[in-house]
């Protein structure tokens, strides 16, 4: 095990300010917020870690003890212990062939059991964790529009697998931006449910594009939908809003949350797909400047949601660094607000994070090595 001062190795990421914004609302919990940050280096053995690409997509195990991810180049699924911080394993999977995942990007969860469901380009389906596909999940649902029948890359695309409940949950390409479907898929009946989530439009209109000599720029809101204490959430950075599918009551619910001290969503317009330099560069600063809403995860330590949220002020000069202003919201388990503040002193949007112990942990790449920011915030 690697223990390394942060302030040593990133510095300027963080600075040591402390005070909670001036403008916390009565009976605000994160009022006198304060936090510590360190910095862990896992333990490659003999072997190294391949980071060119990052994290990507990542999962961790039900105590959260182990995160798993892919390595891309050649293809192989990490399994880290977090707790001795050391690498347990690397398993290859095949890009082709009957076991295949595909070559381009994949998507994926890990089950109780320890099987995966993989969403990738061509392949959908439950893998185990040696890589040998179990079952294959590209079934097409009944009463489908035939375009969509015949396009199981869109279908599925950003799929989610309930793995209790045996249910596909995917938000199909909205038709001419006026459709917003959440799909609900029995993969063995092949039964399909169908809810609207307006909302969601949101994604569409705070993306922008600008094609200049066949390059394409673009920028957009960041949107998640995954599985969370029991609960299916779709989330949108442009608002605090949440769709959510309670797993266990089976209901389905648009739930507007409203923070006081914090716009609770974007009201301006942007150009979808200018042609113009400046305007799209306006555009982006807009939205880039406003609040971003990040996705709410749940904290089994304190019995809430903790979610992130961030400003992103791009530099002048290409070659200028970002700056940010980064805050924190915390939520009761129906999303009423517990408490809202600016994180003063944190100077860098967490990146490929997630909540260990009631801690953050954000990656970082430490001279190629695999490590963590642990932020320990105190509320």
């Amino acid at each position: 095990m690697k223990n390394v001062s942060y302030l040593l190795l990133i510095p300027l990421l963080f600075s040591c300010g402390k005070e909670s914004s001036e403008n916390a609302q009565s009976r605000n919990i994160l009022e006198n917020l304060t936090f510590t940050v360190d910095t862990v280096v896992v333990d490659s053995g003999v072997d190294i870690f391949i980071l060119s690409s990052g994290l990507g997509t990542k999962s961790l195990n039900q105590d959260k003890s182990k995160l798993l991810f892919f390595e891309k180049s050649p293809l192989n699924l990490v399994q880290v212990d977090l707790n001795k911080l050391k690498l347990v394993s690397k398993t290859s999977f095949q890009k082709e062939g009957p076991n295949g995942v595909g070559s381009n990007w994949l998507r994926f969860q890990l089950g109780s059991d320890g099987d995966l469901f993989i969403n990738g380009y061509t392949t959908q389906g439950i893998f185990d964790a040696r890589g040998r596909l179990l079952k294959s999940l590209n079934v097409v649902p009944e009463g489908i529009e035939p375009d969509l029948a015949n396009n199981v890359q869109q279908l599925y695309e950003n799929a989610v697998y309930d793995f209790e409940n045996n249910r596909i949950y995917s938000q199909p390409p909205s038709q001419g931006n006026e459709k917003h479907l959440l799909f609900i898929i029995d993969p063995i009946t092949k039964e399909l449910q169908i809810e609207p989530i307006p909302e969601m439009k949101a994604v569409m209109e705070f993306t922008g594009t600008l094609v200049v000599d066949g390059m394409i720029n673009f920028f957009a809101v960041d949107n998640q939908m995954y599985i969370e204490n029991q609960q299916l959430l779709l989330t949108v950075g442009a608002m605090s809003a949440v769709y959510r599918l309670d797993l266990m009551k089976n209901s389905f619910e648009f739930i507007n949350i409203q923070h006081k001290n914090f716009p609770n969503r974007m009201t301006f317009s942007v150009n979808n797909s200018t042609v113009e330099q400046a305007e799209f560069n306006k555009d982006r600063k807009k939205v880039f400047e406003h609040l971003n809403y990040m996705e709410p995860r749940w904290d089994e330590s304190r019995v809430m949601f903790l979610r992130l949220g961030k400003k992103t002020f791009v530099g002048k000069k290409r070659e200028d660094p970002s700056t940010y202003e980064v805050f924190l919201f915390a939520y009761d388990q129906d999303f009423n607000v517990l408490g809202e503040t600016k994180i003063e002193g944190l100077k860098q949007a967490p990146g490929s994070y997630f909540w260990k112990d009631g801690k953050l942990w954000s990656y970082v790449n430490v001279e190629d090595e695999l490590g963590f920011a642990v932020i320990d915030f105190k509320f």
